[in-house]
């Protein structure tokens, strides 16, 4: 029978049909789906000593089936009599069993979760997609051999839809919350989390959900860095579920620093922990790891962790095709150039270094030996992200290649660290004057204030920083002494099993003394366990910044985190790094800019020998918007700074705003060289560049693959500097920004029915208006509706009602303002505006992020962006919308209206003026004038901002014929748009009212007239 004819018959339901009948069916389908399953048994004895039977059994799997599910009671007896089946099996086989419930249309998995069945995932037989539900249950019985590890694959059979990862996601927490009260376990979690907000500031959440998705992916990934060097990892292999995760059989075969104790090897020691790791490893043993490719784990990351996660993190991986090129052309001589990547990620850039450096060897005929001795010192990768980095010592390996570590190898250490490249917490002239290092471990630190993990920090002599290993050695010596639970003096211990093995100075002695005390006072606490691999890794970069350990070439793709995404300790940090180095010039403040440019200038500064060459990817505006006009100047340290002068010459950049790349923004890659402080001149970022120009749209290709689809051409682009002395249009300093009215939920309100008897004389009932634009946790918020006094219902514009010279209805919301933004006090004396604010103080003070402070009448006066509009009652106000690719202007002519923050106004004196301003904003010569000058986004020129009055058009001038040509044009538009019945959504009204513009011959008037008033843009380069 065809699995179509079994498909229809599973769908046939009939009155005559019989469970024996399903059986059948699904005996079938599972023979015919060549999926190369197990065999399949029908009726099967339970072999407990009842006479009960399972009606399908399968590999780990066991499957009731009835002729219906849809009565409520026989559907709460068959899971009943489903979790019998599965906990016997369990019983019985020591291993994990699931169950699937089925009338042969449904199909519910469940899983065992102490003693209770939880669906975990479901499907539905469809005669037009058989595939899908064959799909769904190969996921879950893992009985195919030899499948190769696609993209596709990897997604289907691993990824965070498949049945498979739910039900691990679901097993794995249940072992985390059955254990979360071990020290030990809450240690491993606390450091995980203090790293991740290093790495991603506020946008990251210390959530359970997201510490047992981690620990799926590493040990996941440990067992797949096993299988790829031909280990057998299922159940009939050599391995234990312990050594998979401990990294054993690497420690054994000589190749060290691949898989170690880490933040996740706690799964191993719970209950039930071991079991749960050999399930997981059988399913990656049905893959064919053989002839996997290099990025293999960047699709595993990529298909469990949410992509709206990823996207709130800012991770997102640099193409193969763009690392290859950047190492290509940073690395010019790879047999003796070390180089750094202080970002790794998963191992991308990694993974071409090695690859160069193979063939460099190969091309000099080095023996495989010499190449790999050398190669570990050559090529290096630290990461501040956990996961990151055990990916990344998957992908050194695999860059390596198994011919060559199955060949005559020497004992290795891959050189992927665990590590704070930026240095946060180190003092600013850590590298001038220290002669210890410490690892913080208690007191405020970029976790937050009072978070202490030990009584005192780690305290090292750098004097033994200066060989790696040999302090690797040294750190595993202490923990290893720390374990000791005998009365013996501390210093005993040190003397004895590191003073003495070391040769250790008087001076290193009596630093290490206190730091091995606190090492056993961790290890009576129970949080002992990880401190030798935590200060193993984070002191790294601290050694990589010696003298004579920095590299001749830095690559990568650093942190784009925003500063507004950084917790405030960070902010406070960054602060006091960026601003002695230059980095904050102009009047834009921190606000305007991401830590890529900083996390840059550090690497140079710590890590980069003078003379030695840089190539990063960057955020696109890093080489021509005014925050990063300190950065471009190629001179970030000045000459009195006490961290010395830092000078650069910067090469010609690659503009990648047309390469297909996969980021959320379009990106550049910058190139330099590190001048030597005798250096008198920087070389400043240049306006010509590399226009690199992809004719493909999927950015998953190596280089082989799309090296015919470029084109890359000479460009220029134009610089926008905080110090450039060009001149601007005297409205730049009229408009200003509207106010801050976010999350709306607490502001936006519809009246609604008063009821019979109403609400009396100046009073309103108000109900709260919903957006689907609301994100969490406001979305989810539903105050009740209230009564206020009207004089508080306030009519606001926003963005989506501004069209081309007319304004849509305006959102009424409820805000304190009169003539003026009311006080608190002020407040107090409106009973029901009271009422109102004290809610939305408290919801607001309950649900706003860690970043945001302040009460929340300080937060819609941010900037007096309110007060400056209550007191600027005029019925000549012009707006128009910040944001967006194209320019729009309209005239509020409502003196009490207030405008929000995606919106610039600006009052002006008379009628005439406002029309004039309306002609130029909404001229197309206007908008090809400011193109040019607009920040580039995926779609192209974006975000008009003030980037307008960079055209330096003059003021209005009821003397000059031009002038009043265009005002009187502007309100001809006027009055025609006003007439035109338009629709209520801004998009397509929009185009209705460039439609009518175009058919009245009216816009090209204004075009013209418009061209009589604006200078050509005539701006350095």
């Amino acid at each position: 029978m065809s699995v179509q004819k079994v498909i229809d018959g599973l769908l046939a339901k009939g009155l005559d049909r019989t469970e024996a009948d399903i059986q059948a069916l699904i005996h079938s389908l599972l023979l015919e789906a060549d999926i190369g399953l197990l065999p399949v048994h029908l009726e099967e004895q339970t072999g407990d000593g009842t006479r009960r039977r399972i009606d399908v059994a399968v590999g780990h799997c066991v499957i009731e089936v009835k002729k219906s599910l849809t009565n409520p009671v026989v559907l709460e007896e068959a899971i009943e009599q489903l979790a019998g089946y599965v906990s016997t099996r369990i019983g019985q086989y020591g291993r994990r069993y699931v169950g699937i419930l089925t009338d042969g249309v449904e199909w519910l998995l469940f899983d065992l979760i102490d003693g209770e069945m939880v669906e975990v995932s479901r499907a539905k037989t469809e005669t037009t997609a058989p595939d899908r539900l064959i799909g769904w249950l190969e996921a879950i019985l893992a009985t195919e051999e030899h499948v190769t590890p696609s993209p596709d694959e990897i997604r289907a059979r691993l990824g965070a839809d498949s049945p498979a990862y739910l039900m691990d996601v679901r097993e794995l927490t249940a072992l985390y919350e059955a254990n979360a009260s071990n020290p030990e376990i809450g240690l491993k979690r606390e450091l995980w989390a203090k790293l991740l907000r290093t790495a991603f500031g506020s946008a990251f959440k210390d959530e359970v959900g997201r510490f047992v998705n981690h620990t799926l992916l590493v040990v996941t990934a440990e067992t797949i860095a096993h299988a790829v060097l031909g280990y057998d990892v299922g159940r009939t292999g050599p391995l234990t579920a312990r050594t998979l995760v401990t990294g054993q059989a690497f420690d054994d075969a000589g190749i060290h620093g691949v898989v170690e104790a880490d933040f996740f090897d706690w799964v191993i020691e719970v209950p039930g922990g071991e079991a749960f790791v050999q399930t997981l490893a059988d399913r990656i043993a049905k893959f064919d790891w053989s002839s996997v490719q290099h990025d293999v784990l960047k699709h595993l990351y990529e298909s469990v962790i949410p992509q709206d996660e990823r996207a709130d993190l800012g991770e997102y991986y640099t193409p193969d095709w763009l690392a290859d090129r950047v190492v290509a052309h940073a690395v010019t001589d790879p047999l003796h150039e070390r180089v750094l990547d202080p970002a790794c990620g998963s191992g991308t850039f990694l993974f071409h270094a090695i690859r160069a450096y193979l063939k460099a060897a190969d091309d000099q005929a080095l023996s495989s030996n010499d190449a790999l001795t050398s190669l570990t010192s050559h090529v290096i990768g630290v990461d501040v992200h956990p996961v990151s980095v055990t990916l990344a010592r998957v992908t050194y390996l695999l860059a390596i290649g198994m011919e060559r570590l199955r060949g005559d190898r020497p004992e290795m250490s891959i050189p992927v660290y665990l590590g704070d490249s930026l240095q946060w917490e180190q003092r600013v002239d850590l590298f001038a004057s220290e002669d210890v290092v410490s690892i913080a471990t208690g007191g405020p630190d970029l976790v937050e204030v009072d978070v202490a993990l030990s009584a005192t920090d780690l305290v090292f002599p750098r004097s033994i920083l200066r060989d790696a290993g040999r302090f690797d050695r040294i750190v595993t010596a202490m923990a290893d002494a720390a374990l000791d639970t005998s009365k013996k003096e501390t210093r005993t211990l040190l003397r004895d099993s590191v003073v003495a093995p070391f040769k250790l100075t008087e001076d290193e002695s009596a630093v290490l003394g206190p730091t091995l005390a606190t090492m056993r006072a961790l290890h009576r606490a129970q949080r002992n366990h990880i401190w030798g691999f935590y200060v193993r890794n984070l002191i790294r970069p601290i050694w990589l910044a010696e003298p004579d350990n920095r590299v001749d070439v830095l690559v990568g793709n650093p942190p784009w985190l925003r500063y507004s995404k950084m917790t405030g300790a960070m902010q406070d940090r960054y602060l006091a790094l960026a601003r002695p180095r230059g980095l904050l010039t102009g009047p834009l403040g921190a606000s305007a800019r991401d830590l890529s440019t900083l996390f840059v200038v550090r690497a140079i500064e710590m890590y980069l020998k003078a003379g030695g060459r840089f190539s990063f990817v960057m955020p696109h505006g890093t080489m021509t918007r005014k925050p990063h006009t300190g950065f471009r100047s190629g001179q970030w340290s000045p000459e009195k700074s006490t961290t010395g002068r830092l000078i650069v010459a910067f090469g010609e950049s690659w503009d990648l705003s047309k390469a297909p790349t996969g980021f959320p923004m379009v990106s550049c890659v910058i190139h330099g060289e590190h001048l030597p402080n005798e250096r008198a001149n920087a070389i400043p970022m240049g306006s010509k560049v590399e226009l690199w120009t992809g004719r493909f749209s999927n950015p998953n290709h190596s280089w082989d693959e799309v090296a015919d689809e470029f084109e890359i051409t000479d460009h220029e682009v134009i610089l926008i500097n905080s110090d450039d002395d060009t001149p601007v249009s005297p409205y730049a300093k009229m408009f200003r920004q509207g106010s801050v009215f976010i999350p709306r939920v607490l502001f936006a309100a519809d009246e609604i029915d008063a009821g019979p008897l109403g609400v009396g004389a100046g009073r309103v009932r108000v109900g709260v208006r919903r957006s689907a634009n609301d994100k969490k946790p406001w979305k989810h918020l539903t105050p009740d509706p209230r009564v206020v006094e009207r004089v508080f219902l306030k009519n606001v514009h926003f963005a989506e009602t501004v069209v081309p010279f007319r304004t849509l209805a305006p959102r009424t919301m409820v805000l304190p303002v009169t003539d003026h933004l009311l006080t608190l006090d002020e407040i107090s004396e409106f009973p029901d505006m009271a009422k109102w604010w004290a809610t939305a103080e408290k919801l607001w003070q309950e649900n706003r992020s860690v970043n945001e402070t302040g009460d929340l009448l300080s937060r819609v006066d941010y900037m007096s962006h309110t007060t400056a509009q209550a007191s600027q009652q005029s019925a000549h106000r012009v707006v128009y919308p910040k944001a967006g690719a194209n320019l729009y202007a309209a005239r509020i002519s409502d003196p009490t209206a207030l405008v929000d923050q995606k919106l610039y106004w600006s009052a002006v004196d008379t009628l005439d003026e406002a029309y004039y301003l309306l002609g130029v904003l909404n001229s197309t010569t206007m908008r090809e004038r400011v193109r040019p000058l607009q920040a580039v986004g995926l779609q192209g020129p974006r975000d008009i901002d003030k980037y307008v009055f960079l055209v330096p058009f003059d003021r209005y001038d009821e003397k000059n014929d031009a002038h009043r040509t265009l005002a009187s044009i502007a309100r001809e538009a006027e009055t025609a748009v006003a007439e035109i019945q338009l629709p209520d959504r801004q998009a397509l009204a929009r185009v209705v009212v460039e439609a009518a513009l175009k058919e009245l011959g009216l816009q090209d008037q204004v075009n013209d007239a418009a061209d009589a008033v604006l200078p050509v843009v005539d701006r350095p380069v």
